[in-house]
């Protein structure tokens, strides 16, 4: 297991460097970090899609851009999802130069393209609880 750990480290040092050469040879020689590669970018995705939902849901409610306390109460009691402050707005963030989001001085809203993540997202939750 020592040995995977060490790749897993190298590999994360090369793609940090942004070198796609040598993350294509890394990929190619170990293909199992392409299944850990994917499955963090799913979890990381899974989250934005959760804020991105919550934010949606609210700014329907209130017509309006959407404070963040109003993002974190949607989040808890409509996904039972608990996240601090600092790691939501981070999270918007980082959102705002994919356009899924804009910060408004009153709070946040969805962009279309946020709108529609944010009804796949639900309309993909609503299957699971069917």
């Amino acid at each position: 297991m020592g040995k995977k750990k060490k790749i897993r480290e190298n590999f994360d040092e090369i793609f940090k460097s942004g070198d796609e050469k040598k993350i294509k040879r890394m990929l190619h020689e170990h293909p199992w970090l392409l299944e850990e590669v994917s499955n963090e970018m799913n979890q990381l995705m899974e989250k934005e899609q959760q804020i991105v939902a919550a934010l949606g849901i609210m700014e329907d409610e209130l017509g309006d851009a959407v404070p963040i306390n109003e993002i974190l109460y949607c989040l808890k009691a409509d996904f039972d999802i608990r996240k601090s402050e600092v790691e939501v707005k981070e999270i918007l963030e980082n959102l705002i130069p994919l356009e899924l989001v804009v910060k408004k001085p009153n709070g946040w809203s969805l962009t279309n393209e946020g709108g529609t993540i944010c009804d796949d997202y639900i309309n993909r939750s609503m299957k699971f609880q069917d």
